[in-house]
Parts: structure tokens; sequence; C-alpha cells
């Protein structure tokens, strides 16, 4: 009991994707590069996962963050990612540098892709596509207005990084039942996984928020 309370109160640290062998990641060569002191460099994807991906690359990138665009099912990818882990591995005729990164930005279409890759789902055609009304995420299919006010309120918490125009924040939903309040109101509550980085660290939390048929976001632990 007295360990919950500390995971409330100051968040606990999430084990990393790739910490345990990267179960449920999705493993397959596939192409990328890197942006380092405004060039691009060539890498080899080796693994992705929905949090992030691994790569290798003979460069020792100074940053601990990059630009990184890569190809998944002739899709090409844009995103941002962080550092997370480097090491060197001995390749048949020269020692390559393998990085494992987690995603800091990437937009929502595409993240959609990404999961989709690991999940090794179809890709939906055209037409099924601009049919489709409501996004497979949960979180994105709240009206913007409540998705605006749980992602404000996490950050000034400082329980989530500001996400950056055109990305999707990096937060996973639980929602319960919507709730008849009478005179028309409803209220449903919702459990919101989100995550920090602290320095070199993970921090997770889980917020829980109600929100209201008026679209206001309380928050209520």
């Amino acid at each position: 009991m007295q360990m919950q309370f500390f995971d409330q109160l100051f968040g606990k640290r999430e084990q990393r994707w790739f910490d345990n062998g990267a179960a449920g990641a999705r493993h397959g060569k596939f192409s990328g590069h890197a942006v380092s002191d405004g060039r691009r460099i060539p890498v080899l994807g080796t693994t992705v996962s929905r949090e992030g991906l691994a790569f290798v690359c003979p460069k020792v990138f100074p940053e601990t963050e990059l630009h990184l665009t890569f190809t998944l099912r002739e899709r090409t990818i844009p995103s941002r990612v962080h550092i997370d882990q480097r090491e060197a591995m001995q390749a048949p005729q020269q020692v390559v540098h393998r990085y494992f990164c987690t995603f800091t930005a990437i937009a929502a279409d595409d993240w959609d892709a990404v999961v989709r890759y690991v999940e090794n789902k179809p890709e939906p055609n055209k037409v099924d596509f601009k049919a489709r009304a409501v996004s497979d995420d949960e979180f994105r299919a709240l009206p913007v207005a409540v998705q605006k006010g749980i992602v404000d309120q996490l950050v000034r918490a400082r329980r989530l990084d500001p996400p950056l125009p055109g990305t999707v924040p990096l937060i996973r939903m639980q929602a319960g039942t919507v709730r008849d309040l009478g005179e028309g109101r409803t209220a449903q509550d919702v459990l919101i996984h989100s995550r920090i980085r602290i320095a070199d660290e993970m921090r997770s939390y889980d917020t829980r928020f109600r929100v209201l048929s008026s679209q206001r976001v309380e928050l209520i632990a």
C-alpha cells in the first residue's frame, strides 16, 4: 500500500520497451535516415514497437534526440526520437552501433501505421480509409475540446511533455461507462496513462478524469 502511494505521488519508473527483449515488437529490416549535425545519415532499422524502434549505424551520434525518417510498407514516416541506449556490435567488416530509441514526436496517422505494422494488420484500402469516421485511437475519438482539456491538465501537472504541433500525444486511455445525470447531462470517467521524460528516464502516471457532456473536464485523481 505504501509503495502504491509513492507511485501515485512521484510516478513510477516505466520499463523501457526494449528492456524485456522487445517482446511485443516486430523484428525485421527496414530503411531510414537520421539527421545529425545537419547531415542525412543512412540507418538500418531492425525492430519497431508502438513506443519506439531500434536501428544500427556505423556512426556514433553526439545528439540524444534525432529527427529520424524511416519506411514501413512503402510509407515514409518522419519522427523525432530520443536515444535511450547505444551499444557497439561487431559486424563482419566493421564495428557498428545499435540504437534503441523512444518516439517523442510522430504524426497521428503515421503512429496508426506503426501500430498496424507491429500488430501485422493490413493497411486499409483507400475507400475504407476515407469512409472511416472514427479513429482507431480511443482517445482521439473524444471531442477536440475534451482532448485539449485533458492534455493541458496533464502538461500543467508535469505528467506529460507538451506535444508538438501536428503530433499525437503518446498516451493511452481506458474509458468507463457513460452515466446519465438527468436533464440531458451525462458524465464519463476516463483513466489516462501518460509518460514524461525526466533527465534520462521515463516516468509514467495514471490520472483519472471526469468528462461531462458540456465538454468540461474535471481532474479526479
